[in-house]
């Protein structure tokens, strides 16, 4: 996959256009126009990027710097950020979420099999009981209010 080399930082003055053109028509249809619109619009863009000092780095950096003259180069640039590099995220998420279901199958319901494994899957997030109780108390107001410990 070439399209990586639309992020300006890679983009090099050696950079071969007609293989980031071969790896955006496998998105051709998030595209508007022709295959030879979007081979102008990433010729443009890196003669646009040739005399400039300071290079995005990233996807999401660059596609700030994407504007309406370029929108099929902003479509390519938001299915680069999305794009994940590995499938390691996701491959321990369902092994995860098998371990937690084939434990867990039969004594609960599907509400809270779905919070059990948004905590299994996010733990690196930190919740305190504070945050819980106040939440709690938005959600289900009472005469009585909880007050923290």
């Amino acid at each position: 996959m070439y399209l990586q080399y639309l992020i300006p930082f890679f983009l090099l003055e050696d950079t071969d256009i007609e293989k980031i053109i071969k790896s955006a028509k496998f998105y051709i249809d998030d595209l508007i126009g022709s295959i030879e619109e979007v081979r102008g619009e990433v010729t443009l863009w890196k003669q646009f990027w040739k005399s400039q000092l300071d290079k995005p780095k990233t996807a999401i950096e660059a596609l700030t710097h994407a504007s309406e003259f370029y929108p099929n180069i902003k479509e390519l640039l938001k299915i680069i950020y999305v794009i994940p590099v590995t499938t390691c995220t996701a491959e321990r998420i369902f092994s995860s979420l098998r371990q937690t279901k084939t434990y867990l199958r039969s004594t609960i319901g599907e509400d809270r099999l779905n919070g059990l494994m948004l905590l299994n899957i996010h733990r690196d997030i930190k919740i305190t009981p504070e945050e819980v109780i106040e939440e709690f108390n938005e959600k289900h107001p009472r005469k009585l209010q909880l007050q923290y410990m």
